[in-house]
């Protein structure tokens, strides 16, 4: 177990990729905390948190990510996604505890819309040297089945995949002490090659719609050269 004996205190545990991390680390032999937001507010500081060990490792995975809403929804995307970034990353410096910070591919995109600019923004509080700022993208299994979305956009490139794969991939990385920047994702693909693995009649929605019905200009490559 490449994690025994490692205290890790994880924000957005109950999230998407929270749930999908926390038993991976445990099965590296990792203490995890990973209080709900009633304990553990991450906008204010020191988040009033109480905790019964100080942590090795605090990995933000708590995020505003409503992309299309970000553009209306300013401040409070802003506020998570940038300030409470700096203050979860001046709780683990003065616990001495090393920051995993969980941004997002779409920092690469260009233009950037409002979401990756918080994104971007709250990198700059990880150290480089000590720290781990992972971008990467995932898609819960299922979401283009027969009761979710009906179509895709295409064609849009990337290195997305479903969110247990991903969790895995981070994991990894964690475990062997990545610092600095880290790509994470798959082999770069389609959209719609993504949404096909499990709805092969999935319909396509041509990427140009997209910023119609969003409100925002809809990345169309966000593919990374991969490091894990």
């Amino acid at each position: 177990m490449r994690l025994e004996g490692k205290k890790i205190l994880v924000s957005g545990g109950n999230g998407r990729l929270g749930r999908e991390l926390i038993p991976l680390l445990k099965r590296e032999g990792a203490s995890i905390m990973a209080p709900a937001r009633a304990e553990w507010d991450v906008t204010l500081y020191p988040c009033g948190l109480a905790m019964p060990s100080k942590p090795d490792i605090i990995i933000h995975a708590a995020a505003y990510t409503d992309v299309a809403k970000a553009e209306v929804e300013k401040h409070d995307c802003q506020f998570i996604n940038v300030e409470a970034t700096r203050r979860v990353s001046k709780l683990a410096y003065e616990l001495k505890a090393k920051m995993v910070y969980v941004s997002s591919d779409y920092v690469t995109a260009k233009p950037m819309g409002f979401y990756a600019f918080t994104k971007k923004a709250g990198e700059a509080f990880v150290s480089k040297r000590t720290g781990l700022i992972i971008r990467t993208s995932f898609k819960p299994r299922g979401m283009w089945g027969d009761n979710a979305l009906k179509g895709v956009f295409h064609p849009v490139y990337t290195n997305c995949d479903w969110v247990d794969v991903i969790a895995e991939k981070i994991v990894d990385a964690i475990c062997k002490d990545k610092r600095g920047i880290v790509n994470i994702g798959t082999k770069p693909k389609t959209l719609r090659d993504l949404a096909m693995e499990e709805y092969p009649e999935v319909s396509s929605i041509p990427v140009e719609e997209a910023d119609k019905l969003l409100g925002y200009i809809y990345p169309r490559d966000t593919t990374m050269k991969l490091t894990i």
